[in-house]
């Protein structure tokens, strides 16, 4: 038996879930992911939203985003964070495995913090060379 979906390319999807409601549709997390996976060197996500919806209540977007990638159509996942899954950690990684074990990658994004000293690093290389920390840290 040939599998119909192994000729089409697998594609990148973002997920994002909101309780409560959030009128704005999450558009500044949409950006972000949307940026971190051009930074990854990635294609504009496919992005699976579920606003208003409890992580205690069914999901359809997230259900959804599973059985895509359960059929291969999606390769790789980015999220926020993993509690968008859920905010109950078991579940969220064993959403987590899932999308592995179809074969997705799952990317959150850097915490700010992080994001900022890899930015700082950059800069501070492109200005002066390798530096032994970031230029705002160091010591007069």
């Amino acid at each position: 038996m040939t599998s119909t979906h192994a000729s089409r390319a697998a594609a990148t999807a973002a997920y994002l879930r909101c309780y409560p409601y959030d009128t704005w549709q999450m558009a500044v997390h949409v950006r972000a992911l949307e940026q971190h996976a051009g930074n990854l060197g990635l294609g504009a996500p496919y992005v699976f939203l579920d606003n208003g919806i409890s992580c205690r209540t069914v999901q359809p977007q997230l259900r959804l985003l599973l059985a895509r990638a359960a059929m291969g159509f999606i390769d790789t996942v980015l999220v926020p964070g993993r509690w968008v899954f859920s905010i109950e950690d078991r579940t969220a990684d064993a959403v987590t495995e899932f999308l592995r074990a179809a074969g997705a990658r799952v990317f959150e994004l850097p915490h700010r913090m992080d994001a900022w000293q890899s930015h700082s690093r950059e800069q501070h290389t492109a200005d002066r060379g390798a530096p032994d920390e970031p230029a705002c840290l160091a010591r007069p």
